[in-house]
């Protein structure tokens, strides 16, 4: 009915209707209104243009009707406002768009971010220039941005180790950008907030990391000579690494370490099973679980002090 009532209101040839895929299959309202144009009203129905839907992680479209919808709202609780806008202007309207509430929301900021750095270097291309500065600003403000950038994933471990906690969350942040530290975590927002309230309200409890209040001395007891060397080399090698690049580099060099290779050696497929074995063990000791967030941040958030008091073995 919609189309025909458009060439009532004085819509003509050459005007453009837009509808979403579900209004203009057959059946639909703009096929429809199309004919009522054409068969009642003795004219052409606007010219069409087509767009996809606007889903959700987990589901096919964002649905008021069917109910449990997440809302604009609830997207910008999680993501910043410009890349919010940058998922809409990147795609063209008959393509979809997924907004992420689940760990796809990393990859997300991940490609945000890299689009800023390209930006940076001189390196974009002119639609992607026209597009960030769609994104970024509306016609008479430019959107709020967080001033010191730092990978969401790396912000999401944070509050999830610190469940909240703003002292801790400072100390951590400040050990990650040694080379020119935080003055304030307002410095860190509003992307700090968000990665709060998406570990807060979307990751589920079983996935949130949960340190070990006493060392699993059930499991250092049944450490094999080859994984106590590891855990040795590393509880070593902590004052001299102290800092995510340090840290990053002595968690991957201890299976080389132990094979009596340099640090900067290329990872084979033998030493890359090594690591992980490594890690899994880590993982085990420290948070009870085989998996969790990436390790440099969670041994720097954690602390010397009491990565010590979970690895040592009597």
């Amino acid at each position: 009915m919609e189309g025909g009532l458009a060439h009532a209101l004085g819509l003509r040839r050459g005007h453009l209707r837009g509808r979403g895929v579900d209004h203009s299959s057959p059946g639909s309202s703009f096929t429809v209104g199309s004919q009522l144009v054409r068969e009642i009203f003795g004219g052409e129905p606007p010219a069409y243009l087509g767009y996809s839907f606007v889903g959700s992680s987990g589901s096919a479209k964002m649905s008021g009707s069917a109910g449990g919808a997440p809302t604009p709202t609830n997207a910008l609780e999680i993501l910043e406002a410009p890349l919010l806008r940058w998922l809409y202007a990147r795609r063209r309207p008959n393509q979809s768009i997924t907004v992420s509430f689940d760990q796809e929301i990393n990859r997300l900021y991940d490609e945000w971010d890299a689009l800023g750095r390209k930006i940076e270097t001189g390196q974009a291309e002119p639609g992607e220039l026209a597009v960030r500065a769609r994104s970024v600003g509306a016609a008479t403000q430019m959107l709020p941005a967080t001033e010191r950038v730092l990978p969401f994933r790396t912000l999401a471990s944070v509050a999830d180790i610190t469940t909240g906690d703003e002292e801790q969350t400072l100390r951590i942040l400040r050990d990650l950008t040694v080379e020119e530290p935080l003055d304030s975590l307002d410095q860190a927002r509003p992307r700090l907030d968000r990665a709060q309230a998406w570990i807060n309200g979307y990751v589920p409890a079983e996935e949130r990391t949960q340190v070990r209040g006493e060392p699993d001395l059930e499991r250092l007891e049944r450490l094999t000579s080859g994984e106590r060397e590891s855990i040795k080399l590393l509880l070593d090698g902590l004052d001299e690494h102290w800092s995510l690049p340090g840290l990053t580099t002595l968690v991957y060099g201890v299976p080389k370490l132990q094979a009596g290779l340099p640090l900067d050696t290329p990872p084979t497929p033998e030493l890359k099973a090594a690591q992980r074995a490594l890690f899994s063990l880590l993982y085990t000791l420290l948070v009870g679980r085989e998996t969790g967030p990436r390790l440099p941040t969670l041994l720097l958030a954690l602390g010397a002090e009491r990565i010590r008091a979970l690895l040592s073995v009597a």
